[in-house]
């Protein structure tokens, strides 16, 4: 009997890794440069049936999965980015992969661990506190690259407009929601009863409630927006994509200079005797040679100068610490329409194991790794008043971190301007996955973007966060557009994630609810809870070095580990 029943149970294991790897593994086909979107309200009613079948470090190992399985898969391009930017082996670049998987992919344990509180907390509401429990850890993992469920949905403006009122996580909720009605009305087909009857009508209701509000209010947001345009001021913008590659770049940097810059106005004169209207010109990332005023780029004044035109880009800045050492700085600048220079701009999130290396103090030996740059952050937002309105300049990867773009928002920008440079990453979905967490911005504040990339994708994106005209990926572009201006602010803008800590608040009652309920766990328990602090704790120290990282994300988790170590003692781990 018992050589019968291991097959069994081999193969019910197999089964189940499937499952987790499969749900995890679809979300890089739900995200850009597919989009299948259509599949995400399905894609984890495989996980989530494996899921409620768990509890303890069982339930831990297999949300662990489905986290680094989605992550690994959406992230890929990181084995190609490590090896562009260093000069690590491929096999020390898909260890790096594997390592920022699990790290990054641990909320989906913690949610897993959860998993079997919550919903017996619940009761039959669980498939609307499955969703709430899931946004919670979510929203609390401080991911180097903010990539929630609800993102994929950024190109459908009939709903993601809602993202106005209740930032992504209410389209996370969305998703979760339609996942647990599907797995609660397959319970109630091979189950009947009426507690699986009223957990169908339970997330029925909310799927409904929240497409009554997530619809009525993007439909009002579209007439508002169109309103707006209607009279709103507009700028004739041109972006400028040259397809300088790593390597081209670095062809042309040995030929003096003056290449470099040279290249931009030559392309930009081009442009302007084709269509005289231009207003401004954004050029990328690094589209300056050093600083702006340095004699090198004094052609590029002189061009601003001669055409009435203003160029924003981006170059390099120094400044002195206040231990009389030179600072470097990734910056931006203003250069208007007589060629004078504005306030410049020093990026402040800087990308770590790009443009600095954590823990390097601590660990000398990490400064062998080459490529990393050795940057100081910014000290702030600079807002531009131009006659073409106020902007403020998002580097790279600050277009994608919610709460810093808000603060540009707050100060009174009506136009963002992203410049980055994404020739590092190839080929692959990058590039489209940074434009789309770039694009979402637009719709959670209301105010349009344009985005600059050396390679590509460079793109207009209008207040309702729509992609009205966008490049393709390592090609020389051109693309001009007159930008309505409108800012059209939006309770997200004014009181932040104010539905995610909701969700967390609701989950944390769960929990206590929980706690009241289950029996004491088996000394293994404290071992799951000491490996769920450590790995939580750790996450965040990537961005001690640099103040304008979110560290807000390390002190909530703190506050959320310790609160789950208030009721840990009454958990079952077996």
């Amino acid at each position: 009997m018992a050589a019968e029943r291991t097959p069994t149970k081999r193969s019910l294991v197999a089964v189940a890794v499937i499952a987790l790897v499969f749900s995890g593994a679809v979300q890089a086909l739900i995200s850009p440069p597919l989009n299948l979107w259509p599949l995400h309200p399905i894609s984890w009613v495989p996980a989530l049936l494996v899921l409620e079948r768990l509890r303890g470090g069982r339930a831990l190992l297999a949300g662990w999965l489905v986290g680094a399985s989605a992550q690994a898969a959406i992230f890929y391009w990181v084995v190609h980015t490590v090896q562009t930017f260093s000069n690590l082996p491929t096999w020390a670049a898909i260890l790096v992969l594997i390592g920022y998987a699990g790290v990054w992919g641990f909320y989906a344990a913690v949610f897993a661990w959860g998993y079997g509180a919550i919903k017996g907390a619940a009761g039959w509401l669980w498939p609307v506190a499955i969703p709430a429990w899931f946004v919670a850890c979510e929203y609390l993992n401080p991911q180097l690259f903010p990539y929630f469920q609800g993102v994929a949905w950024y190109q459908q403006p009939e709903i993601f407009l809602v993202t106005g009122l209740t930032g992504v996580p209410g389209m996370t909720f969305f998703v979760l929601v339609s996942n647990c009605l599907v797995l609660a009305a397959i319970h109630q087909r091979r189950a009947p009863s009426p507690d699986n009857r009223r957990a169908v009508l339970a997330g029925a209701v909310a799927l409904a409630s929240f497409l009554v509000v997530a619809l009525g209010y993007s439909q009002v947001r579209l007439h508002k927006i169109e309103v707006a345009e209607a009279t709103a001021p507009t700028t004739r913008i041109a972006l400028l994509q040259t397809n300088l590659t790593v390597p081209k770049s670095r062809a042309l940097g040995r030929r003096g200079p003056f290449a470099h810059p040279n290249l931009y106005v030559d392309a930009a004169t081009t442009a302007m005797e084709a269509d005289p209207d231009i207003d401004v010109f954004v050029w990328p990332e690094g589209g300056l040679r050093g600083p702006a005023s340095s004699r090198r780029n004094a052609r590029v004044l002189d061009f601003a100068d001669e055409f009435d035109v203003e160029i924003w880009t981006g170059g390099g800045g120094v400044s002195k610490r206040e231990d009389g050492t030179r600072a470097r700085h990734n910056a931006a600048f203003r250069i208007d329409a007589a060629g004078k220079l504005g306030p410049r701009y020093d990026k402040n999130i800087l990308l770590p194991f790009g443009e600095f290396m954590p823990l390097a103090t601590v660990f000398p030996i990490l400064r062998k790794i080459k490529g990393v740059g050795n940057f100081d952050p910014g000290e702030g937002l600079v807002v531009h008043e131009t006659p073409h309105g106020s902007f403020v300049f998002l580097i790279c990867y600050e277009a994608i971190r919610h709460r810093y773009v808000r603060g540009g928002f707050r100060a009174g920008a009506d136009l963002l301007v992203n410049i980055t440079y994404d020739a590092w990453f190839g080929d692959t979905s990058n590039p489209t996955q940074h434009l789309m967490l770039s694009a979402i911005q637009s719709a959670e504040y209301g105010v349009p973007l344009v985005r600059t990339a050396t390679t590509g994708i460079s793109a207009f994106v209008d207040a309702r966060g729509v992609i009205t005209e966008q490049s393709e990926v390592f090609t020389e572009a051109l693309l001009v557009q007159d930008v309505k201006r409108v800012r059209l602010p939006t309770l997200y803008a004014a009181v932040g994630d104010w539905f995610a800590w909701l969700c967390i608040l609701a989950s944390a009652f769960a929990l206590v609810l929980a706690a009241g309920r289950g029996p004491r766990p088996s000394r293994r328990a404290w071992l799951a809870w000491a490996g769920i602090l450590v790995a939580t704790l750790s996450v965040p120290l990537a961005w001690l070095p640099n103040p304008y990282l979110p560290i807000l994300d390390w002190v909530f988790w703190g506050v959320a580990v310790a609160s789950l170590l208030a009721v840990a003692a009454r958990w079952r781990t077996s």
